[in-house]
C-alpha cells in the first residue's frame, strides 16, 4: 500500500529541491522519495545511482553523435578514393598497350618488383604519419614477424631502380 506524505516548505527550499531534482533527471516527487528512503537505509535506487545513470546516458548519446559524424566524413573520403581508383584503372587500361606474349614473363617480373617498391614507399609514408610511440611499436611487430617468418620477403636491390624497366 502506498501512502501520501505532505510537507510544507518555504519557496527557497522548494526551488532548491526542484533544481536538484532537475539536475538528477528525476521528478520532484521521486527525488524527495529517494532522499527519504536513502536516509532510512532501504535498498531502493539511490540518488547517486540515478545521477550516474543519467550521466551515462548523456555520455552514450554524445559518443553516438560523434561516431556518426566521424563515420559520415570517413565514408565520404572512402567513396572518393574508390572513385579515384576506378578512374585511374580505367585510364591505365585505356592508355597502356597490350604486352606481347614473348615479353609477359619479363613484364610480370618487372611489374612485381616495381609494385613491391611502391608498397615500401606507402609503408614508409604511413610510418611517417604515425605518432612516435606507434612507430616503435610497429618496428617491434615487424621484427617479430620477420623472426616468425610471417613477413613478406625483403625486396632485392633491384627495387631501388623502379623506373628502369617499363
Amino acid at each position: 500500500m502506498r501512502r501520501q506524505l505532505t510537507a510544507y516548505i518555504g519557496d527557497d527550499d522548494f526551488d532548491r529541491l526542484k533544481e536538484r531534482a532537475d539536475e538528477a533527471g528525476l521528478s520532484l516527487s521521486r527525488y524527495i522519495k529517494e532522499r527519504l528512503v536513502q536516509s532510512n537505509g532501504s535498498t531502493a535506487v539511490s540518488l547517486s545511482e540515478a545521477k550516474l545513470a543519467a550521466s551515462e546516458k548523456r555520455i552514450i548519446e554524445a559518443n553516438r553523435a560523434y561516431i556518426t559524424q566521424t563515420n559520415r566524413s570517413l565514408n565520404k573520403r572512402i567513396t572518393m578514393l574508390l572513385a579515384m581508383l576506378d578512374q585511374f584503372v580505367l585510364s591505365m587500361l585505356t592508355h597502356l598497350p597490350e604486352i606481347p606474349e614473348a615479353q609477359h614473363e619479363q613484364a610480370l617480373a618487372s611489374g612485381e618488383r616495381r609494385h613491391r617498391g611502391w608498397q615500401l614507399e606507402v609503408e614508409d609514408s604511413f610510418r611517417q604519419m604515425e605518432p612516435r610511440g606507434a612507430h616503435r611499436r610497429r618496428a617491434a611487430v615487424d621484427s617479430d614477424e620477420r623472426q616468425n617468418g610471417d613477413h613478406c620477403e625483403e625486396p632485392s636491390s633491384d627495387a631501388q631502380h623502379d623506373g628502369d624497366d617499363a
